[in-house]
């Protein structure tokens, strides 16, 4: 009898977790960034050379579609808005379990968030779009606070509020539609403004110690892995995020410690910040905002970066590959959005 109670109790419990996990699934939040990982963590059969990680500067600020179309690089952008490095960190391990060695590109502008923990809103997307496993636990531990565990695990619990909106998109989400991106996501405003000048400083800033502690991890990462691992900053102006509560008070400072690690560890770090000059970034033109790349001064960057891996690293040119002929559809579709700010025609 009790065998028979604990067995009626199991399936019970079983049926319910099956019916969450797939209630959850349609009520999700979707953004742009639900297909890219879906695509790019477990739905694509193709191969990265490259992957880029980190936050928003990093997602508008490398694009893959430039370094295929210039260099034959096949690579993606996992980096969402927001990402802090601890969950960097995590969907890293993520990606590793299907691509095996790449040249990973990391965004170290978030080392310089001294929040723990960040935005619960930003932090959702990667882990919304995450598969059950060992490692989502441990980025729901590591990522969330505890009063948020649950909501994580159950994410119907967060957006049970959504059930007036759904639409059939929620039902028959297609993940493929924006996979032609590659995962870059970068606006198409001119900022207009230029940068706000600052004096060169020999000032160092201590890394907040959870960051330095996930950084420390993904270098170690990078080494039992045997994956080479590159730091990048990309342009910003610093004015803009020093006022803010929950960073620190010096990027530049701060960034200069990053410079030191770096070097300690034999890691490139290519500090696109102090480059400006050098790939012949127009500021107001090229800048979304303050803070963020748009889609002609990302090509810049990506440019510059791309001639940087293939003078660097032994990447293959995939461009006369007949197994890549997709990227190159992909490319025209990107370009039409990208270098001529037009709608994807339906015939590409």
């Amino acid at each position: 009898m009790a065998r028979k109670t604990v067995f009626k109790i199991f399936a019970f419990c079983l049926a319910v977790g099956v019916v969450l996990t797939a209630l959850s699934k349609v009520f999700v939040l979707k953004t742009v960034h639900t297909g890219d990982l879906q695509e790019g963590l477990y739905l694509s059969d193709d191969s990265y050379d490259v992957v880029f990680m980190g936050g928003s500067h990093m997602n508008g600020g490398m694009d893959p579609n430039v370094l295929w179309e210039k260099y034959g690089i096949s690579s993606f952008n996992y980096a969402t808005g927001g990402q802090p490095i601890a969950e960097t960190y995590h969907l890293l391990r993520e990606v590793l379990q299907k691509h095996k060695n790449p040249v990973v590109v990391l965004d170290v502008f978030y080392l310089a968030m001294s929040d723990p923990y960040g935005d619960d809103a930003w932090i959702s997307i990667p882990l919304d779009n995450m598969r059950f496993s060992w490692n989502k636990l441990e980025t729901i531990r590591d990522c969330t606070p505890p009063s948020e565990w649950i909501y994580s695990l159950v994410p119907i619990l967060k957006y049970h509020y959504r059930w007036s909106e759904l639409t059939i998109n929620d039902l028959f989400y297609d993940n493929s539609a924006r996979y032609y991106a590659k995962g870059f996501g970068a606006g198409t405003n001119r900022y207009g403004k230029p940068m706000t000048a600052f004096a060169d400083t020999e000032e160092k800033a201590s890394i907040p110690a959870k960051n330095l502690e996930y950084l420390n991890k993904i270098i170690e990462l990078s080494k039992s892995e045997n994956f080479p691992l590159v730091f990048v900053n990309l342009p910003c102006d610093y004015s803009d995020t020093d006022k803010d509560e929950d960073w620190v008070d010096d990027c530049e400072a701060l960034f200069n410690t990053v410079a030191d690690l770096a070097e300690q560890n034999g890691i490139p770090f290519l500090d696109y910040y102090d480059k400006i000059e050098e790939i012949g970034l127009d500021f107001p033109n090229d800048m979304n905002n303050a803070g963020h790349l748009n889609v002609w001064g990302a090509g810049k960057v990506s440019a510059h970066f791309g001639n940087y891996l293939k003078q660097n690293y032994s990447l293959a040119d995939h461009r006369d590959e007949p197994s890549y002929a997709q990227w190159w559809t992909d490319y025209r579709k990107s370009s039409a959005y990208c270098v001529l700010h037009l709608p994807v025609p339906s015939w590409v």
